[in-house]
């Protein structure tokens, strides 16, 4: 039997390619041509690499193995192994020029397919050029046997180098993904909107803004959620949320309704209407008696908005009509918006929907969660901050925590059980950042202390904390205080606190919020397919 290196060029999107077969024992650099149907996902051209054929060009032997991969000279990661099936290699900008090598069992076929005709076919190696965000394919195939794909991503050069550190001593969550974005620590940084795989490896990315990204998510319809950093709240009034459909591919942006939009959050209700944070500057307001302001002063007054899927405003509340900006900030920031100084006296944050569609708000410049009544609008209960309630709310007090109460936290969840989960950020008090959860008791006033995780320095900003069905939380830490000394992107732990999985970013970048979704929450295929599309 003759043996031979096979070479198959599946149809591109772009161009109708045929089938090469190319004879490198007996026939070397003779190409035959034949035709080959199209496949469904196919976006890429192909080339082949060693494999194992009879006279006629068929495949035979053991079933699909692939032994080895290279690519030279970048290196894999994760490194190779037959059963991971996702890789990325760190490009630079233009063509790349690599060496891919693979090694398979007897009889397994494999071949690659790339964007653009192959440079060189040889025994051992092709000879290729692969760009930022293009990706190369391995398949490997036998005679029965279930055909194994292998994707290589050529991630662009300004993609944030990211770290994952499993403890597996400590034990294993649920394989996941996990969706975040990046707020650049570099220069030569983006920020890209990711979904990572459970080894860390970004299978599906978008670039967004050199500003960084917020609030990754993915929606009830699988589609993903992203916006923009926007750098002081209310300054951009062209500011969008993207909300992407994968496939088939459909971008669709969303603004708040008379004010500029806010990164902070957004809920999709099941009606299919949003709920987003909107900001708005109001001038004229008395400030006397709040950290030396005066009666004349020009405040950022954040509002709800409840907007339907045609861009209408079915619902607003506003929050100065519910809070005292003089008895219940907390701390007030000031920052420019078109050459003037405002003030930040809510700074709303999360809002997290009950099955009764009320909401639960954080407001970090108040230190303070509160349940909103959405049908008066009226504040319920507030939990933290100033013991006083423009509502009338009734005040709940935290009791047994060993840090007293949280400072400047974000992410306030509502739990099945009642309870209730903040991430504290603890900026403007003694100790380090947390996830930490109460029990709350409306009729007692009271919110008990009922589990911390610590971390190690305090966070300036951002943050998040999850709780999931299976008990494991997942914690990101927000914009560091000491980013020499800690700048970790999240950490998953479970029901009892042992620490599963570390994750980071190389250059220290900071992460506004990580979240968790299980496996078939994506198709694979369609996050591969559609990475780094513009």
């Amino acid at each position: 039997m003759v043996r031979r290196a096979c070479f198959v060029a599946p149809p591109s999107r772009f161009v109708q390619k045929r089938v090469r077969v190319v004879d490198a024992s007996a026939h070397a650099g003779r190409v035959v041509s034949r035709g080959r149907p199209a496949r469904r996902w196919l976006a890429l051209l192909g080339v082949a690499v060693l494999a194992a054929c009879d006279e006629s060009g068929t495949e035979v032997g053991a079933p699909p193995v692939l032994v080895s991969l290279t690519v030279a000279p970048l290196e894999l990661t994760p490194p190779f192994s037959p059963d991971v099936h996702d890789y990325v290699i760190r490009c630079g900008p233009g063509p790349n020029s690599l060496q891919v090598a693979t090694q398979t069992a007897p009889g397994a076929l494999a071949t690659l397919q790339m964007p653009g005709p192959p440079t060189r076919v040889a025994p051992d190696a092709v000879s290729l050029n692969l760009n930022e965000d293009d990706a190369l394919v391995v398949h490997v195939t036998a005679d029965g046997q279930p055909e194994e794909q292998y994707w290589v991503r050529c991630l662009p050069h300004d993609f944030p180098g990211i770290r994952f550190t499993p403890h597996p001593d400590a034990g294993t969550a649920a394989p996941s993904w996990y969706l975040l974005g990046n707020i650049p620590a570099q220069s030569h940084e983006t920020g890209f909107a990711m979904v990572l795989d459970p080894r860390g490896t970004p299978v599906w990315y978008r670039r967004v803004s050199p500003a960084g990204v917020f609030n990754v998510d993915r929606r009830s319809d699988g589609s993903i959620s992203y916006v923009a950093n926007l750098g002081y709240y209310g300054a951009d009034p062209s500011a969008r949320y993207i909300i992407q459909t994968l496939q088939p591919w459909k971008t669709r942006s969303l603004a708040a309704v008379g004010a500029p939009i806010d990164e902070h959050e957004l809920q999709v209700l099941p009606n299919g209407d949003a709920l987003v944070l909107a900001y708005s500057s109001v001038a004229n307001v008395d400030l006397t008696g709040l950290a030396g302001y005066g009666p004349n002063e020009t405040i950022a007054d954040c509002a709800i908005q409840e907007i339907d899927p045609s861009g209408r405003l079915v619902w607003q509340w506003r929050a100065r009509d519910h809070v005292d900006p003089v008895r219940e900030s907390t701390g007030p920031e000031v920052y420019p918006v078109d050459g003037q100084s405002v003030i930040d006296v809510f700074h709303l944050n999360s809002i997290d929907v009950d099955d009764q569609g009320n909401l639960l708000v954080s407001a970090r410049n108040l230190d303070a969660v509160f349940y909103v009544e959405k049908a008066s609008g009226k504040i319920v209960w507030k939990m933290g901050g100033a013991a006083y309630s423009k509502d009338g709310a009734r005040i709940v007090r935290i009791v047994g925590d060993p840090q007293t109460a949280f400072s400047r936290q974000h992410d306030g969840r509502l739990q099945p059980n009642g309870h209730v989960s903040v991430f504290d950020d603890h900026t403007a008090a003694p100790g380090v950042a947390r996830g930490v959860e109460y029990a709350v008791d409306v009729q007692a006033g009271t919110a008990t202390f009922v589990w911390q995780y610590l971390g190690s320095v305090s966070s300036l900003a951002m943050g998040s904390c999850r709780r999931y069905d299976d008990g494991v939380r997942l914690i990101a830490w927000g914009f560091s205080s000491q980013p020499t000394a800690f700048a970790g992107a999240f950490t998953e732990i479970d029901d009892e606190g042992r620490d599963l999985l570390d994750a980071s970013f190389v250059q220290g970048d900071a992460t506004y919020r990580a979240v968790r979704v299980p496996l078939d929450a994506f198709d694979i295929d369609v996050l591969r397919e559609t990475a780094g599309r513009p």
